[in-house]
């Protein structure tokens, strides 16, 4: 798993940490029930608190994506991740709709919006 924290981002460290995460979930890096790196571990090899790191995790738990264990450490939860992909989908989806009605609202031509879509497909 590779993290990388910009410490110059607007973004909050944790939401940095839990989104590196969530990538290396979703990309298959792990398995079910596969252990993160403890809490402080994790903070050391990333320059960051202990605290920063805990609420990443917290966070990771209540959305689903791990599971902790008290004594044993952090473990990632995949018997949800079918639900979780849908839920990022719908997000997405919404996100994408907001951003289409902005597009028309600006001015922009629907033929621009779809070639601008089939880049970002076509890119892969």
């Amino acid at each position: 798993m590779n993290i990388v924290i910009s410490h110059t981002s607007e973004k909050p460290m944790y939401e940095q940490i839990e989104e590196g995460i969530r990538k290396a979930i979703y990309d298959g890096e792990f398995k079910n029930g596969d252990a993160l790196p403890s809490v402080r571990q994790l903070a050391k090899d990333l320059n960051v608190s202990a605290i920063t790191t805990k609420r990443a995790y917290i966070d990771l738990e209540h959305e689903g994506f791990v599971y902790t264990v008290s004594g044993k450490g952090t473990f990632v939860r995949l018997d949800k991740l079918s639900q979780l992909q849908d839920n990022r989908l719908l997000d997405a989806l919404d996100k994408l709709r907001t951003c289409a009605d902005e597009c028309k609202k600006a001015g922009a031509e629907k033929d621009k919006l779809i070639e601008i879509i089939e880049n970002v497909y076509n890119d892969d």
